[in-house]
């Protein structure tokens, strides 16, 4: 089964494991460029969503701390 516990650190090993995928690509086989390319892109929106979302917790988390602890958060930010 694989591991649930995903975090911006393993996004980060995610990315960099990537980006040897794509140094190590055989640049004569145009179907592999062509598909590492694809895949990297792919991680790359997925990437950046996580981040996009990861600010706004931590944005909402710095709202929280300054206006009070009982400022109500949507369910989907509480943790």
């Amino acid at each position: 089964m694989p591991d649930k516990q995903n975090d911006l650190k393993k996004l980060n090993d995610v990315l960099f494991d990537e980006l040897e995928r794509l140094s190590a690509v055989d640049v004569g086989n145009e179907d592999a460029v062509r598909l590492e390319i694809s895949r990297s892109k792919a991680i790359e929106g997925i990437a950046k969503t996580a981040v996009d979302n990861a600010k706004t917790i931590l944005e909402a988390t710095r709202i929280r701390a300054e206006y009070s602890r009982e400022v109500r958060m949507p369910r989907m930010l509480e943790g």
